[in-house]
């Protein structure tokens, strides 16, 4: 058995204002939130528990990762890697959920205690959303630890908090995305788990984005640790609009990447099922807490859609917040470099 590697990073509670604004947007938890590693990532408290055993993961040559800040096509992702690496096996793929093909590594420490508590003696239903039902009883990176090979695994942890030998040893596709489209899509996924955990305005939202107080924050940190290694020749690096402008090609570098490379036939039919519109009709991808569907995890698939959203005080505010996060940094947005068309100026 390899040695137990000690974490190359300290984990420390967050101060008792950020855990109040935090604590102010999603509701359910007990303990305070924690900062990790120099960048100060913040996660549930329960993090603790697990961020040893996940950093000690024992990584498979076969191993396939997607990684990703959330709301950023994790699962237009995930849908797209497990059909290539499974020979476009649609039938499968509909009628077994994506969080079971695709389990997400960090599941567990994310629920919020009250919930854990409630979903696990069975007096809260969410219907298994996300595999949620599965997570309080077994620990999800156990449940991956387990897992028959090749595993195809989820996660939102940056890089600094996976296990050192990931990019040595396994394929890792890792997805970024405008920030201003993901504190929208964010906002609107915690609001679909219920009222119960989420009773915010997104102006409440938003700041707490901004001020890189939410879970998984900060996301250009977050994203940069993935740029600085997209030369590596085991991380694909992708922008969810391109994935919007032309996912054909997405699917083919993707396949290529995994040395699957499809016939253009074979592309054009994944995308057609990759579709927002087909996406949104599958319910093994598009889970949904309640029987109405209010609120879809599947949302619109759009890219700019956060201008809707913003007041010209939080166009400002975004503005403030991209420039200074990205000053130093040679990460290019498609959708936020000037050199690019029909892009944002700043």
């Amino acid at each position: 058995m390899a040695p137990c590697l000690d974490l190359p990073y300290e984990i420390w509670d967050v101060t008792k204002d950020e855990d109040k604004m935090i604590k102010k947007c999603l509701l359910g938890y007990t303990k305070p939130f924690v900062k990790c590693g120099k960048k100060g990532y913040v996660m549930p408290g329960a993090f603790r528990n697990h961020a040893e055993a996940i950093y000690n993961l024992k990584v498979r040559p076969d191993d396939i990762w997607v990684i990703t800040f959330p709301r950023s096509g994790t699962t237009w992702t995930q849908e797209m890697v497990w059909l290539i690496e499974n020979d476009l096996d649609f039938e499968t793929a509909k009628e077994k959920p994506l969080y079971e093909r695709f389990p997400m590594l960090e599941l567990t420490a994310q629920i919020p205690e009250l919930a854990f508590q409630l979903i696990k003696n069975n007096f809260m239903n969410l219907k298994n959303f996300q595999g949620l039902n599965q997570a309080t009883k077994v620990s999800s990176w156990k449940t991956i630890e387990d897992a028959p090979s090749p595993r195809l695994i989820k996660t939102h942890l940056p890089l600094s908090m996976l296990p050192p030998n990931l990019l040595s040893t396994a394929k890792v596709i890792y997805v970024a995305r405008d920030p201003r489209d993901v504190a929208v899509s964010y906002y609107y996924l915690h609001k679909m788990v219920g009222n119960s955990f989420v009773r915010t305005t997104f102006q409440n939202f938003w700041e707490a984005f901004r001020r890189d107080l939410l879970p998984w924050t900060p996301i250009i940190e977050h994203t940069n640790e993935a740029w600085k290694q997209r030369h590596n020749e085991n991380l694909h690096f992708i922008f969810y609009e391109e994935m919007i402008k032309d996912l054909p090609k997405i699917i083919h570098d993707v396949s290529k990447f995994l040395n699957r490379d499809l016939a253009e036939k074979e592309v054009n039919i994944l995308a057609d099922h990759l579709s927002f519109d087909n996406l949104r009709k599958n319910k093994t991808v598009n889970n949904s807490t309640s029987d109405n569907g209010e609120v879809q995890f599947i949302r619109k698939g759009e890219a700019g859609g956060w201008r809707t959203h913003f007041d010209a005080k939080m166009e400002m505010e975004a503005e403030e917040f991209i420039t200074s996060r990205l000053r130093g940094l040679d990460i290019k947005y498609p959708s936020i470099s000037s050199d690019k068309e029909g892009c944002s100026h700043y």
